[in-house]
């Protein structure tokens, strides 16, 4: 099956998950690297789909993704025992949603959103033949291009720019606590 028909089956299951505000469960493969993502879906566009992440039972940020990027989204039991955890833990009474909305029509007005909201991002997108991971604040965006000035894992800077094609960007977290926390100690 192709990934658009996959796509138009998943956006009435992708609707009723958001209404119910139900924990889940996405299932990516990228470049033979599997990227699973969980949490909550916030809200979807045609291609892409918002989602609050959740790691070791704590809301930790955002990520944005292709829909066409998509293997399964799964919302079972695990999942529901996960959102209740979740709950009982507070983390929905004081976490859940996000304050500023992203504009997720294309990749250029997440991109500007996300700079306008002064947000260092954690990109995932493709290069050649391999997963590439970049992160930092963005500095300039384009309908085709984005430069992020990228730092390495010692928080030093790089002194050239890293652009990226939009085209190449499977996933952009944000608001998460390495990228929040890791940009007050850069060099």
């Amino acid at each position: 099956m192709s990934n658009r028909k996959k796509i138009k089956e998943y956006d009435k299951y992708l609707k009723k998950l958001i209404e119910k505000q139900d924990f889940v469960k996405i299932k990516m493969s990228l470049l033979g690297e599997q990227e699973d993502k969980s949490g909550f879906i916030l809200a979807m566009s045609k291609d892409f789909i918002l989602l609050q992440v959740a790691n070791e039972f704590a809301l930790d940020g955002y990520a944005i993704i292709t829909k066409y990027d998509f293997e399964s989204i799964r919302c079972n039991k695990y999942d529901k025992t996960k959102k209740k955890i979740l709950a009982a833990e507070g983390e929905l009474k004081n976490k859940y949603g996000i304050e500023k909305p992203i504009n997720i029509e294309s990749w250029s007005t997440v991109l500007s959103d996300l700079k306008n909201q002064d947000f260092h991002v954690i990109i995932r997108n493709i290069r050649k033949d391999y997963l590439e991971f970049n992160i930092g604040p963005i500095k300039k965006a384009t309908n085709k291009k984005v430069k992020i000035n990228n730092y390495d894992p010692t928080g030093k800077l790089d002194e050239k720019l890293t652009s990226i094609n939009l085209e190449d960007i499977r996933i952009i977290q944000f608001g998460d606590n390495y990228s929040t926390i890791f940009r007050k100690y850069l060099k």
